[in-house]
């Protein structure tokens, strides 16, 4: 199987709190065995909370705030 993606960087643009956690991570761990580099991009920096549901779930780094973040 080619790995079309490995290598590339691909950032998810999320909000800082209310993403739903498996619309994050199940992309991010699709991406991760292609070999590709995800990263997630968001309006403030710090860390992104992501929800099951209504319930609370993990906290996410964020790697680049969207100001900053280059397309290239």
């Amino acid at each position: 199987m080619s790995r079309l993606l490995a290598g590339k960087k691909v950032a998810f643009l999320v909000a800082t709190e209310g993403v739903e956690q498996i619309e994050l991570t199940d992309p991010w761990d699709a991406l991760v065995a292609e070999h590709a580099q995800p990263s997630i991009v968001s309006t403030k920096s710090g860390t992104v909370q992501a929800f099951n549901h209504l319930d609370k779930a993990d906290i996410f780094d964020v790697d680049a705030v969207v100001e900053s973040a280059k397309s290239s």
